[in-house]
């Protein structure tokens, strides 16, 4: 917390003293969304510039070495630093995530899909089967003078088949299931794809509204300061 708050303090400074820059925003948004530009005013050093934006001491050689700054003595106004927006990254992450899971289920919907597809081919070939076992039974009675033998085949072919008929049905049966999964999985895909777009139009809105904040503090406090060139005390 001592850390944030001498943050704000030298925030406060800068915004107090430089009234020539003052309508001018204190940084702006990168292109890609995943960075803070700055530019130098007058005065400013590396290190008052990280810890303006946060960031530590033990991380200040990876930020002069990220904005390629291998002097940092020799850095005057207008060079334009590149701050880490690790608020949007986490956002890209979480999108690239779920982008990776609605892939999955798409792949889990399509493998259904194919299951689907070959209990239907059962069905038709149980319906098949049925529909030859009663022509067989039609054939046999015509067979008169061999009826007791008749009689018995058309026991036989009734049992095959009441157990076509049955596996036929509890192949629809699994079918109606398959296809409920199927659409269960297809909305959880939605859900997720507008979970998605939910978050990426959540974190532009928070990035906007942090954007805002700031011009509003700058023409709150008015005239801002310059920051001498120190170390990151």
């Amino acid at each position: 917390m001592p850390h944030v708050r001498r943050t704000f303090a030298a925030l406060a400074v800068t915004l107090a003293v430089c009234g020539a820059v003052a309508a001018e925003p204190l940084f702006t948004l990168g292109d890609d969304g995943r960075t803070f530009l700055y530019r130098a005013r007058p005065g400013d050093h590396p290190s008052g510039v990280a810890e303006l934006f946060g960031i530590s001491s033990k991380d200040l050689p990876a930020f002069l070495a990220a904005n390629g700054i291998t002097d940092a003595t020799r850095v005057g106004a207008g060079f334009v630093y590149r701050i880490p927006n690790d608020a949007a990254r986490a956002s890209s992450a979480r999108v690239a995530a779920l982008q990776a899971d609605n892939t999955r289920l798409a792949r889990v919907a399509s493998e259904e899909k194919g299951r689907v597809q070959g209990l239907v081919r059962a069905a038709e070939d149980a319906r098949a089967a049925a529909a030859e076992a009663e022509a067989r039974a039609a054939r046999l009675g015509r067979l008169e003078t061999l009826w007791p033998w008749a009689r018995a085949a058309v026991v036989t072919l009734l049992l095959l088949a009441v157990g076509a008929a049955y596996t036929a049905m509890a192949a629809m049966r699994r079918r109606g299931q398959a296809e409920r999964y199927a659409r269960t999985l297809t909305r959880e895909l939605e859900e997720k794809r507008r979970s998605a777009l939910s978050e990426r139009q959540e974190s532009a809105r928070r990035i906007l509204d942090l954007e805002t904040r700031h011009r509003t503090l700058e023409a709150q406090l008015g005239p801002r300061v310059v920051i001498s060139g120190r170390g990151g005390s």
